[in-house]
């Protein structure tokens, strides 16, 4: 009668102390040319561009100088990746709408 105890507890303990890490969510893919893109991030300023770091690192050049915006400052931006750019800092953004950061979805 306690072997079958034994066993019963043994496959409980089993399975609840899996031996398998957790994996990490695999990393969204990068925006590729003619992707519509909405991003939260920071502004800032380049020689020839206004760059956007994005919240994950990533950082885009923008097609608009956006002149009420401060470099510094944290919105939400929304536009398409485009597949060649004046800018030096690759890629680049064709701003459609820049939201303040508290009123990006």
């Amino acid at each position: 009668m306690t072997r079958p105890l034994i066993a019963i507890a043994l496959l409980v303990l089993a399975s609840v102390s899996r031996c398998d890490e957790a994996r990490p969510p695999a990393p969204k893919p990068a925006p590729r040319p003619g992707d519509t893109v909405k991003l939260r991030g920071t502004v800032g300023e380049d020689v020839d561009c206004r760059l956007f770091r994005a919240e994950g690192g990533a950082v885009y050049s923008l097609t608009t100088r956006l002149p009420n915006v401060l470099n510094g400052e944290r919105v939400c931006i929304q536009g398409t990746i485009l597949e060649t750019s004046q800018c030096l800092t690759q890629p680049t953004i064709e701003v459609t709408m820049v939201r303040h950061w508290s009123a990006c979805p």
